[in-house]
């Protein structure tokens, strides 16, 4: 089997994954991301910036807050790890969920 067969298989697996989860997937992230904030929060952790920079940005949190939310939504699985130590990116669009976005509302 070569690279190109198993890039196949694996956007295939991962379309019946999203398509069998679904209702489970939307259920977990309407539960964690019931505010505002924590709807921001997600939108904002892209794998790039650092929890002091979207602690700013969010304007009424700490980023020890920020720090501790990210570790509770690793061990759940809503984000992973990003290239930087420290640091998560958000492991679903939230869009393709239906979940409305807070530059949306």
């Amino acid at each position: 089997m070569d690279i190109e067969q198993l890039g196949s298989l694996f956007e295939e697996f991962l379309r019946i994954y999203k398509l069998v989860n679904r209702k489970i997937i939307i259920d977990l992230l309407t539960t964690e991301l019931n505010t505002s904030q924590l709807l921001k929060l997600y939108e904002l952790t892209d794998g790039e910036k650092p929890t002091r920079e979207i602690a700013s940005l969010l304007g009424n949190i700490s980023h020890v807050t920020v720090a501790n939310i990210w570790k509770r939504w690793a061990i759940i699985g809503i984000v992973i790890p990003a290239e930087r130590k420290g640091r998560y990116k958000a492991a679903f669009n939230l869009s393709e969920y239906g979940i409305i976005s807070v530059e949306n509302e």
